[in-house]
């Protein structure tokens, strides 16, 4: 594929460790965006298998790729980079063990364009191979607590509808203006895990109009033994007490606790039992302390 010599419409950053098994099918699925002018960022982070292979493979065959390989340095460090690196007017990240449907950056950045919104977020769909039938990729609801559905119609911002804190942290599901998202970055915690949550608390808190396209794009994958962050049984969870901790500063700090704390704490509330049910018995007791 030639290369577009004007500015990409989005920047797609894909952070790459340990999914040789998956990779192919997301990188298939980004290169055959119906938006042609995009820049797709492939960052090998010291993946052990042949993820760094297969990213170059890809890079030969199409010019809008650009490889990098680093020592390992974690999710939040390696998207930071990405974020850096952009050159888009708007930037989306993708995990690269999900795979996205063909008009997803076409959709969500005639959308940006038309609300002039910092931030544009579509529906996902949550898979799970092991199941069969409409059960095995259905679109994501929050039981319990809010959906996109009812999310506002035109752009908006978090003090007039906090909901969307309440829903599902899911950064790859967004594209974010570049201007905008280049000022923020990841909390690089130890341990390098649930810093989306942070992430997104922040770019919410920020952004001055968001938008929703409320349509599902990304295959979400949940599959049993995938090794992901949504796979693990223990003490790694304790992090996300962490990290909620810290985005419960970030709202004190932001001036808006008394218009989206309702939201934040339903967020964290649904984000620590699903967190503490996972856990092995031996670190409930620890986790439920901790969390208190």
């Amino acid at each position: 594929m030639k290369k577009d010599s004007a500015k990409p419409k989005v920047s797609i950053i894909v952070p790459i460790y340990g999914v040789e098994k998956y990779l192919e099918e997301c990188l298939d699925s980004i290169v055959s965006q119906t938006l042609n002018n995009i820049e797709i960022i492939l960052i090998d982070d010291g993946s052990p298998d042949s993820c760094g292979k297969i990213v170059d493979s890809y890079a030969k065959k199409d010019v809008r790729i650009v490889p990098v390989h680093q020592n390992n340095r974690g999710y939040s460090a390696t998207v930071d980079r990405g974020i850096k690196m952009a050159r888009g007017e708007y930037i989306g990240i993708i995990e690269s063990d999900d795979w996205i449907e063909k008009d997803m950056y076409s959709d969500l950045y005639a959308d940006a364009v038309k609300n002039k919104t910092d931030i544009t977020k579509g529906e996902f769909y949550l898979y799970n191979s092991s199941l069969s039938g409409p059960a095995k990729n259905t679109v994501y609801k929050n039981p319990g607590l809010v959906n996109l559905d009812f999310a506002p119609d035109s752009a908006f911002s978090v003090t007039e509808w906090p909901e969307i804190i309440a829903f599902h942290s899911s950064i790859w599901s967004s594209i974010y203006r570049s201007d905008f998202v280049k000022n923020i970055k990841f909390s690089n915690t130890p341990g390098a895990s649930y810093q989306d949550l942070p992430f997104m608390i922040t770019v919410m808190l920020t952004a001055d109009r968001i938008s929703i396209v409320k349509k599902p794009f990304v295959h979400w994958r949940n599959d049993p033994g995938q090794n992901n962050s949504t796979s693990s049984k223990g003490k790694k969870l304790f992090l996300m007490i962490d990290n909620t901790k810290k985005s419960l500063d970030i709202v004190i700090g932001s001036g808006k606790y008394n218009d989206v704390k309702e939201a934040f704490f339903a967020q964290a509330f649904w984000s620590n039992i699903n967190f503490f049910n996972r856990i092995s018995l031996k670190y409930k007791k620890e986790y439920y302390d901790k969390l208190r």
